[in-house]
């Protein structure tokens, strides 16, 4: 019997990110002593940060209470952030195996190979965050400091890359597929911008990667796929 929804159980896996996703909303500090230009979000702000000068902003004064509520909190969402990742990168690692068993086209495998790459960056990022906070009242995390930057972008570029890969195949879908495509592209677009001018385009970066995903999801849930003479047509119901 042909299955008619070859993402569906991908599509649970991407609750559980759903899950996950809130539950670090909750856990990571809603507000910091003080952020970039642009930004509203402490552990996006964390993330981009430039200089050890912005990281005791942001953290506030040395050794005080705010300070150290604030290190706990993160320090906390990080620790919990490794499960997230392996989370969503598995979600994007078998929803782009799917694609490939379905269409036969092994350029959806460059997809599968980059939710790999942002597994890594996403973790060795994280490594870098908790080593800034170990230290942050020493003054002494100039390397960390450093390969935060070049680990950030290899995770939030790796899933650039990922969407652009994964566009062709959307844009072959029907409308709600098409959707996709085009958020897509424009989470490309703004990240490029974010990428050459750090600033609320960091932020919407963050808010249309999280809306690529909630897209994908509920595409593993609606998509329906039926083979007539060889051909693979792709469905959507009307309600």
């Amino acid at each position: 019997m042909l299955d008619r929804k070859p993402f569906m159980k991908v599509g649970f896996l991407g609750l559980i990110v759903i899950g996950m996703s809130l539950l670090l909303i909750m856990v990571f500090p809603p507000k910091a002593p003080w952020m970039m230009d642009g930004f509203f979000t402490p552990i996006m702000a964390f993330e981009f940060v430039h200089s050890q000068d912005e990281v005791k902003l942001l953290f506030g004064p040395a050794n005080s209470p705010g300070q150290q509520s604030m290190i706990k909190a993160m320090d906390f969402g990080n620790r919990l952030d490794y499960i997230y990742m392996v989370l969503y990168t598995s979600f994007l690692f078998l929803f782009s195996l799917i694609c490939v068993k379905g269409t036969g086209q092994k350029l959806y495998y460059a997809a599968s190979l980059a939710a790999v790459v942002i597994l890594l960056g996403d973790g060795f990022e994280n490594i870098q965050l908790l080593g800034i906070t170990s230290k942050i009242n020493q003054l002494d995390f100039a390397k960390e400091l450093n390969l935060l930057c070049g680990f950030t972008w290899v995770k939030w570029g790796g899933i650039s890359i990922f969407f652009l890969i994964m566009t062709p195949y959307f844009f072959k879908g029907r409308i709600y597929s098409k959707f996709i495509a085009v958020a897509g592209i424009l989470s490309i677009i703004i990240s490029g911008l974010a990428y050459f001018n750090r600033s609320v385009l960091n932020e919407l970066m963050g808010l249309s990667v999280a809306l690529m995903f909630i897209m994908m999801i509920v595409y593993c849930f609606t998509h329906q796929t039926s083979r007539l003479e060889g051909e693979q047509l792709y469905s959507f119901p009307d309600r």
